[in-house]
């Protein structure tokens, strides 16, 4: 099994408007050619996060949406519903920013109405957590701050090892690392001190070969898989460096999509762990 549990394709008439938004919206985009570089990257950060959030919402025990929303958020309908409302927006930037004169803002301000909306929904999490009595700010506060540590340690350390490559990738190298050091470090405190089982095969089978190290019973089981993802994302900062270089949109395009594998289940990790009370 490849795929992770609860995996299911919407109502075939959710299906076509989906998948029609996403061939709309991808055809416009290519047609107007907005900017993208390492901006774009950092910009599409808080519609990743965005998109984690509103399936933790769709999921028990929170449930939030009604039958007729709830197969917009499930798996994998929810990246298809982000991917169309964020490339929604962009196109509408990016209109204003051409009739403006202004095409440099588009990213700065794509990530200024993503953060404004993540904030919201963010918001609404939090108050309904507290209207259900099973609030728990703690794990999800020590997460992101945890996360943050590591990843600012980790981009420290490649800097000093190779400083151009960071110099170069100043924009999208922290958004990667730090989204996969946040998915590996709410992944652990999920499974090591919440008792959530991880739906999805690989981690959850790189979780169980570390519990039967020696190790599991004094640092649990998470802390390979932290390993794993902080690795694997410093290996494709490095890697990508030269195609940043020849082909900065493409390359820019391809790291906002490592991140949001990342960024958006680490999201929806955190906004679960609220509900943990």
């Amino acid at each position: 099994m490849i795929l992770p549990t609860g995996f299911a394709l919407p109502p075939l008439q959710y299906l076509v408007v989906l998948v029609g938004g996403v061939c709309i919206v991808t055809a416009m985009l290519v047609g107007l050619k907005p900017p993208v570089d390492q901006r774009t990257v950092a910009s599409l950060a808080p519609w990743m996060a965005l998109g984690g959030a509103l399936h933790a919402l769709n999921q028990p025990p929170i449930e939030l949406y009604g039958g007729t929303l709830a197969p917009l958020f499930g798996t994998p309908s929810v990246y298809l519903t982000t991917f169309s409302a964020t490339g929604a927006v962009w196109l509408l930037l990016s209109f204003f920013g051409v009739r403006t004169g202004h095409t440099e803002n588009i990213a700065r301000h794509l990530g200024m109405v993503g953060t404004g909306v993540l904030t919201v929904v963010m918001v609404l999490s939090a108050v309904t957590a507290l209207r259900s009595g099973r609030v728990d700010p703690v794990w999800p506060a020590l997460s992101v701050l945890v996360s943050l540590f590591v990843a600012v340690v980790a981009v420290l350390a490649v800097a000093v090892w190779r400083t151009p490559l960071v110099v170069r990738a100043r924009y999208a190298a922290p958004v990667v690392i730090f989204a996969h050091v946040f998915d590996g470090i709410s992944t652990a405190v999920g499974t090591d001190v919440l008792g959530v089982s991880e739906r999805s095969p690989v981690p959850r089978a790189i979780m169980e070969f570390a519990g039967g190290l020696p190790t599991a019973s004094t640092i649990g089981s998470g802390w390979l898989f932290v390993v794993v993802k902080l690795v694997v994302a410093v290996a494709v900062v490095v890697l990508m460096d030269n195609y940043l270089q020849e082909e900065p949109a493409e390359a820019a395009l391809l790291l906002s999509v490592v991140a949001a594998v990342g960024l958006g289940p680490a999201t929806n990790n955190v906004v679960l762990f609220l509900f943990a009370g």
